[in-house]
């Protein structure tokens, strides 16, 4: 049988118009493979550009002199396996994306091949010549800055140097008049780290070496003893210069051979023993495994503190001994830390690390290890599922409710999503674990929907009890005159924690100092000027921020409206709960964790570090710290304000109260140590924290299920999201507005769609945003009519994004 004759190919240009399979010729003599990364000819020009080959076929149905052919293979191997290529084709039909956004959602970022373009001068030009001319001497500054580079110049370093409109023109003359040439070339950008390493070639020269020649002596003998030592090492610590080396490399006495270097390392961590299971932890790994034999995905419903890691390291030993590999995400880069620990002290080096904190190098060698089989299993965040193994075992994603595992950005993927689908493809197992999990994953597994099923965990480890909650009424509070962030029985509570040397975990979902800043002469409220959001007020350095857009200005003495010197802070973020804890509880070691203290590398895990190791007796975060971690000294968590998400407009508002308050209230309590939790809320009598109080999820659970069911929400619908945007207010609206009487008339049956309104968030980044929900009992309808609506144009001033099932609708 005849090897195909056309290939398939993605190419890698982020276009609608290219958005497409092309077909390209298989040069005599290639051989590839589907996931290869091909060079190829683009466009009326023939561009260079990488490509990605999804598929073989015998013929094409156009002139065949029209037919372009590869120019050549990027890698010798495919540089996306085989089952991957298959994910890519399914994310462009589900989430509405390009061929090429899906392709890069699944590689790393630095292993893209760039076309850059150069300008050189002819052999004709004669420079002096030239700038007398008069077409050319208002161009004599580009042309000597040409010339000043050796007659040739990227176009990168002409937009650096020249105006846009200026640079084009100038470039189409000269080209025109052939007084330039452009030349093309494409480049990975991928940056392998590696390090030179000195061996002795023949050990016989060490006695020949002049006696005068003390230095290269002096580095043969450390070669000797040392094989292997990088040129790098023997420089800094031996003081032997690179003349030195070159000269013996020149004398053939040494050789130099390079090594490819892995940059992210593991932290020394002693290897654990295998814990025994607990009879619950037992129990529920029979049905697990009893139900993975069924080919059932199962969802893992255990309490905070019931040992759901202990059955995750079972499961994936099982994996490793029948030789497949694993892949575990959390929703967090702060969780991270923790599972990597549990997992290498497992494992040890066969433990991969994919998450948001490494850098594209590291993510890149990370990747790398698990492609070329040197790890077995992975942990990361949302994107460390598409980690390319050839022999995947099982998936489980812990914290499966949280929304982090949805990307906010082309392609929408949902993480979950996406490992069901990886599971059918792969063949392997799906375990999802939560302590509060979404009630779509938990209507879906009671009622044993599209091959879900249920498995539960009632108790903590050794039964050790839940912590106590107490739910405080804060209006009740400032009645009897006590103004503070802290009321009478949480302050109590942290009194007697201080006094027996345990730990405290102050929990509040709002960084910053104050919420917002308001003048109290006129009401004017300080808001962002490229956001309707109002301003954060931050004690550390005195200045305004905006959490959306990142803009921050000084804090003003007096009002920008009536210019009062009444300005007051209103609300309370992080910061200020620990400067009040400050002032109150006096010189007690406290450590906060948000968004502004964890902007460097490895921030997340020192701070945890050292709250694990006792150097502080108070963590104060966000939520960050609410979820996941296991401190077995903390017995009093403190929720500052459960309201935060009640009042805020979405559906899922009560379900993310309930989880934020059992999330965070299960820290405290977990290695024999009596627990307490203070919910301090101005709305004690919402049914979320009432369940919460008493650690009920099924009560919960049963409450909100029948209100989704009367309002028509998921899980009972699907919901469909488009959001315009723009800088031209009124252009934003107009574009919404007419694509609702466009939508509206394509009368399809079965979908609800609602009238184009304003976004809540009306303006971000200065740019304004309006939108149109829709609802269906069919995700598939709702998916006809966004593909239908997405071959529309609209001015090109307002961008259009696409979301089905979005977790967002701010």
């Amino acid at each position: 049988m005849n090897s195909p004759k056309i290939a398939e190919v993605v190419v890698d240009n982020k276009c609608k118009e290219t958005d497409m399979i092309f077909s390209y010729g298989i040069p005599s003599g290639m051989t590839m493979e589907i996931g290869h990364r091909v060079i190829v000819p683009f466009g009326r020009g023939d561009k260079k550009l990488a490509g990605y080959v999804m598929g073989f076929k015998g013929s094409i149905d156009f002139d065949k002199k029209k037919l372009k052919y590869i120019i050549k293979l990027a890698e010798s191997k495919p540089l996306i396996p085989c089952n991957i290529v298959e994910l890519v084709k399914w994310m462009k039909d589900k989430y509405l994306c390009f061929y090429i956004e899906a392709v890069h959602a699944v590689i790393p970022a630095n292993i893209r091949i760039k076309t850059s373009y150069y300008y050189e001068f002819t052999n004709m030009v004669d420079l002096d010549e030239l700038v007398k001319h008069g077409d050319y001497n208002q161009l004599e500054e580009l042309l000597l800055f040409i010339a000043d580079n050796d007659g040739i110049v990227s176009k990168e370093e002409l937009r650096d140097n020249f105006n846009d409109n200026f640079l084009e023109n100038s470039l189409r003359k000269l080209l025109r008049d052939r007084i330039l040439l452009k030349r093309q070339a494409v480049k990975k950008t991928e940056s392998k780290k590696i390090e030179k390493q000195l061996f002795i070639n023949h050990t016989d020269l060490i006695n020949q070496m002049p006696s005068n020649a003390k230095k290269q002596i002096l580095a043969l003998e450390i070669i000797k003893n040392n094989p292997g030592i990088s040129t790098i090492e023997i420089q800094k610590k031996h003081g032997i210069d690179s003349s030195v080396i070159k000269r013996l490399v020149e004398k053939k006495a040494v050789v130099i051979e390079e090594k490819v270097l892995y940059r992210f390392k593991h932290d020394e961590v002693s290897i654990e023993n295998v814990k025994e299971l607990t009879d619950d932890q037992k129990r529920a790994l029979s049905e697990i495994n009893s139900n993975f034999k069924e080919d059932r995905h199962v969802l893992l419903h255990g309490v905070t503190g019931s040992g759901k890691t202990e059955i995750y390291l079972k499961l994936i030993e099982d994996e490793i001994n029948k030789g497949k590999d694993g892949i575990v995400l959390v929703p967090e880069i702060s969780l991270t830390p923790q599972m990597i620990r549990r997992f290498v002290s497992r494992f040890g080096d066969i433990v991969a690390v994919i998450h948001s904190g490494l850098s594209d190098g590291e993510k890149y060698d990370e990747w790398r290890r698990i492609k070329d089989g040197k790890a077995k299993v992975v942990i990361g965040a949302r994107s460390a599922i598409f980690a390319p193994f050839a022999n995947l075992g099982i998936i489980i994603i812990d914290e499966e409710h949280e929304h982090t595992y949805k990307s906010e950005t082309k392609p929408k993927y949902d993480a979950r999503e996406i490992a069901i689908k990886r599971c059918e493809i792969d063949c392997c197992k799906l375990l999802l674990g939560s302590a509060t999990p979404s009630l779509e994953s938990y209507y879906r597994a009671e009622k044993r929907i599209n091959d879900y099923s249920l498995v539960s965990i009632k108790n903590r480890i050794n039964n050790l009890p839940m912590p106590k909650i107490r739910v405080i009424d804060m209006r009740e509070e400032l009645k009897e005159g006590n103004k503070s962030i802290f009321s009478k029985n949480l302050y109590e509570s942290i009194v007697d924690k201080l006094k027996l040397r345990e730990q405290i975990i102050l929990f509040l979902n709002r960084r910053g100092f104050s919420t917002f800043v308001s003048c109290r002469s006129c009401g004017y409220v300080l808001k962002c000027p490229n956001c309707n959001i109002s301003l954060t007020y931050h004690f550390k350095g005195n200045y305004l921020s905006c959490h959306y857009c990142g803009y921050s200005s000084d804090n003003p003495k007096n009002c920008p409206s009536c210019d009062s010197k009444y300005i007051k802070y209103f609300g309370i973020g992080t910061q200020k709960v620990e400067n009040e804890f400050k002032n109150t509880f006096g010189n007690i070691n406290v450590l906060r964790m948000d968004a502004d203290t964890t902007t460097k590398k490895d921030s997340h895990k020192k701070i945890l570090d050292r709250f694990r190791n006792r150097e502080a007796d108070v963590l104060i975060g966000t939520q960050m710290i609410g979820k996941g971690h296991d401190f077995p000294n903390v017995t009093l968590v403190g929720i500052i304000s459960s309201d935060t998400y009640l009042n805020i407009p979405d559906f899922r508002s009560s379900e993310k109260t309930f989880q934020m308050i059992t999330q965070a209230a299960g820290r405290a309590g977990r290695a024999g140590l009596p627990g307490t939790v203070c919910i301090q809320t101005y709305s004690p009598e919402h049914y979320s924290i009432i369940y919460a109080k008493s650690h009920d999820y099924i009560g919960f659970y049963n409450d909100e299920i029948k209100l989704r069911r009367e309002m028509d929400y998921p899980p009972f619908t699907y919901i469909g999201n488009i959001v315009f945007s723009g800088y031209d207010k009124q252009m934003v609206a107009k574009i919404a507005k007419e694509s609702g009487n466009i939508l509206h008339g394509y009368n399809i049956k079965n979908v609800e769609i609602w009238n184009p309104t304003e976004a809540p968030l009306s303006k971000i980044r200065n740019n304004f945003r309006w939108q149109i929900i829709m609802k269906s009992k069919n995700e598939k309808d709702i998916r006809n009519i966004l593909e239908k609506f997405n071959q529309l144009s609209f001015d090109k001033s307002v961008y259009i994004s696409m979301d089905i099932n979005p977790v967002n609708m701010l």
